[in-house]
């Protein structure tokens, strides 16, 4: 008889975690410890937690003084507030994704959705999530039921997190013709959906199927309405003492699953009892045996094959006759048959370098289907040898979830009867030292299978090593593509950047920007888009170009640019380059030239007295040459020109202060404020006669002026120094003799500069 387990049996992650943290709060002492409810749906495993210690009670109430662990079906808010209320000790024990889904029901009710759960109303996840949800909260238990709901404006669905999808999914239908908006979140564990998919297939595949689990577990109940959807015979036992040898007298082929609060040594007793019942079945039933077959029924309120209460097994039963010898060499045979295919098995798809092939090499070839065989083989053989399960095989990468992060190593649910563990050094190529740099509970990863089980059961996983065969799956799709990738900066090296890819990929230093780049170290940690330009897979070679990147999307701007461009325009830009003669803006891949007499009204003597590179500003687009692709810029022309009141501020017969811009054989031009100057002629230098301007001024002198002559549409002003120094003279000689006269002064004399002189 061939006994088949199917994956995912047994404790799930987060009762595993339960059970765990139960374990090393019993360890420390310190008072008693008490679970609300029992910890697992499972007997055999709540009797042993009592002999432990951990005491089960119902109420908070019942509690008076110690410790108090929550279940990983998880507690209202009231419930953690009554309890910190009593002041007791909390361990939360919470399964992470029985937390999410709680996460989810809160924050739909926070945004005014009606919430709606898919489960089982009294189940204490469930009554944990409404209470987390809220007031109001409807719970239904399948798509009858959602029906009979009224319609509503926004309705948002979560699970029960060990919920078949198919039921969600029709809740969903149902709900969506009720509600104006509709958001769904799938909040079904994963494990639980593999879990009761493989348990489908298996059922499938053999002549009977045997669950084992707590009789008030809800998912070990759905696990036994899926089998006995497939017509296969199926029964529900809680431990190996209830199995019948008449169930398994027909059978050729067993498949055991278990619920999630199901623990493994108790699905192993089941096994071993199974495999016991095969060794008797080997010799053929005799006429009283037969007779006592024919009336068994089955267990009470069992049914077999989903819909018939026991007879047709007993039918079976009856019917039962030793297999000729030809078919049972052919069975045994093509066991045999298996087990070399699985030994055998494909080679794994990325011919690993040589550092990988080595490590990959460690462990043992999983077994195959295991026939009973004479008395005391199946000792010699060892439990997990002979019951046939779905392996992991070195080299594959598969998908998990990290359920728990040590300081050495990262536990990852991928389904199997075990959760695999990652060790530090296998998390990442860069160095890490701490585990959550790189990966958070929770996190969907894919892992690499080193070992599919090591000496306690556990798959060695690989973090590192599914990178690298996905890295470079993407680097040679990038590669023969030319699709661009994005990668982080992770050191300086020598002549360039290290980035991660999955591998290690360098960028050389003159591949990092389209010009030069001083400082590479400020690249560190920044994602970077980059093309692969060079890969040899066997030399572990990867070389990227930041600059191919750059380039093409330079030319792409610059020929939509150079489309948009029009005399006229206003455009952003950023300074570029300062030279002696102006400033280059670039304007979107095409760099403009801004003149120096362009930048202001005013003298400026060099860009960088006005301007500085990096700078982001608005310019004017003055002239578009695209046949000699030139673009003249002017940023003076968006601001006020000075020149348009000038005549207004500057009245003929006003006195300013002015500074000497530069001599000229005729005169002096004296600007009076940024973007006015005017032309002082020689013959205004002095009330004498001037040759030469630079016997009197020099440029940067700050002179008194006089205003002879405004023209605005010329831009044109006249001005004298000569006269300005006269009329200063007269003033103050008035001024002295005012004084002198010992206060017999007039208010004209007193006040009137104040008419005659005015400043700008």
């Amino acid at each position: 008889m061939e006994i088949r387990r199917a994956p995912h049996a047994g404790f799930c992650p987060g009762v595993r975690r339960a059970i765990r943290l139960a374990t090393e709060e019993l360890q420390k002492g310190g008072g008693p410890l008490y679970s609300l409810g029992p910890l697992v749906h499972h007997p055999g495993a709540v009797r042993w937690l009592a002999e432990q210690g951990l005491q089960p009670v119902s109420e908070p109430a019942a509690i008076g003084e110690g410790r108090v662990i929550i279940r990983s079906h998880g507690a209202s808010p009231e419930v953690f507030a009554s309890l910190a209320a009593r002041g007791l000790a909390i361990v939360d024990a919470t399964c992470p994704r029985v937390r999410l889904a709680q996460q989810a029901a809160q924050a739909l009710a926070a945004q005014g959705y009606q919430v709606v759960i898919v489960g089982d109303k009294e189940h204490p996840e469930v009554l944990a999530m409404a209470g987390w949800a809220g007031p109001g909260t409807l719970v239904v238990a399948d798509a009858a039921e959602a029906s009979r709901l009224p319609a509503m404006e926004k309705v948002g669905v979560v699970a029960q997190t060990t919920q078949p999808v198919e039921n969600l999914r029709q809740v969903a239908e149902v709900l969506r013709k009720k509600a104006k908006e509709l958001r769904v979140e799938d909040t079904i564990c994963q494990t639980t959906r593999r879990r009761q998919e493989a348990a489908h297939n298996l059922a499938r595949e053999v002549d009977v199927m045997v669950v084992v689990g707590g009789a008030a577990s809800a998912n070990t109940a759905r696990l036994v309405d899926i089998c006995r959807a497939t017509g296969t015979p199926t029964y529900r036992i809680e431990e190996a003492q209830e199995l019948c040898p008449q169930w398994l007298a027909k059978a050729s082929r067993v498949g055991v699953t278990a619920g999630a609060s199901t623990p493994d040594w108790i699905i192993e007793e089941v096994v071993r009892k199974m495999l016991e019942f095969g060794e008797r079945k080997e010799e053929q039933h005799s006429p009283a045996e037969a007779a006592n077959a024919e009336d068994w029924k089955g267990w009470p309120g069992e049914t077999v094959g989903g819909e018939d209460d026991g007879s047709q097994m007993a039918e079976t039963v009856k019917a039962a006759e030793e297999k000729p010898a030809a078919e049972a060499a052919e069975v045994t045979e093509a066991a045999e048959a298996n087990r070399t295919e699985e030994k055998e098995g494909p080679v794994p798809e990325e011919a690993a370098p040589a550092e990988e092939a080595s490590e990959e090499a460690v462990g043992e070839a999983p077994p195959g289907p295991v026939q009973a065989t004479d008395e005391g083989e199946n000792e010699a053989v060892g439990l997990e040898a002979m019951v046939t399960s779905y392996h992991l095989r070195r080299g594959d990468i598969i998908k998990g979830t990290v359920v728990q992060i040590d300081n050495g190593e990262v536990l990852v649910d991928v389904g199997g009867k075990s959760e695999g563990i990652i060790p530090l050094s296998e998390l990442s190529h860069r160095r890490v030292e701490h585990p959550e740099e790189v990966v958070r509970v929770g996190d969907e990863i894919e892992v690499f299978v080193i070992r599919p089980e090591n000496e306690e059961g556990h798959p060695i996983l690989s973090k590192r090593r599914a990178d690298r065969r996905r890295g470079w799956e993407r680097l040679e799709e990038a590669f023969r593509t030319g699709r661009e990738i994005e990668a982080e900066a992770i050191e300086v090296v020598k002549g360039g950047l290290l980035v991660d890819v999955g591998v290690r990929g360098f960028v050389p230093a003159s591949l990092v920007e389209r010009g030069y780049v001083e400082n590479l170290a400020n690249y560190v940690g920044k994602t970077l888009r980059l093309k692969v330009i060079e890969l040899d897979r066997s030399k572990n070679k990867v070389v990227l170009s930041r600059k191919a990147v750059l380039e093409e999307e330079y030319q792409r701007q610059r020929e939509e640019t150079w489309a948009s461009l029009a005399e006229g325009q206003v455009r952003k830009g950023i300074v570029r380059r300062l030279t002696n003669f102006g400033a280059f803006i670039d304007l979107g891949g095409v760099d403009g030239l801004l003149h120096i007499s362009e930048i202001s009204w005013g003298r400026v003597d060099h860009p960088r007295d006005a301007l500085k590179e990096g700078q982001e500003l608005e310019v004017k687009v003055l002239n578009v040459d695209r046949e000699r692709e030139r673009v003249s810029l002017g940023l003076k022309q968006l601001q006020p020109n000075p020149w348009d009141t000038a005549a207004e501020r500057y009245p003929v017969g006003t006195i300013v202060d002015g500074k000497v811009l530069r001599l000229a054989p005729f005169g002096a031009f004296v600007e009076v404020e940024p973007g006015i100057e005017g032309l002082v002629h020689i013959s205004q230098l002095a009330d004498r006669r001037v040759e030469k301007p630079e016997d009197v001024l020099k440029a940067g002198d700050v002179v008194p002026v006089k205003v002879l002559a405004v023209d605005q549409l010329a831009q044109r002003m006249s001005l004298s120094v000569k006269e300005a120094q006269k009329e200063r003279g007269r003033k103050a000689q008035a001024r002295e003799q005012a004084e002198s006269n010992n206060g017999g002064v007039t208010i004209g004399e007193l006040v009137g500069d104040l008419f005659e002189e005015r400043q700008p």
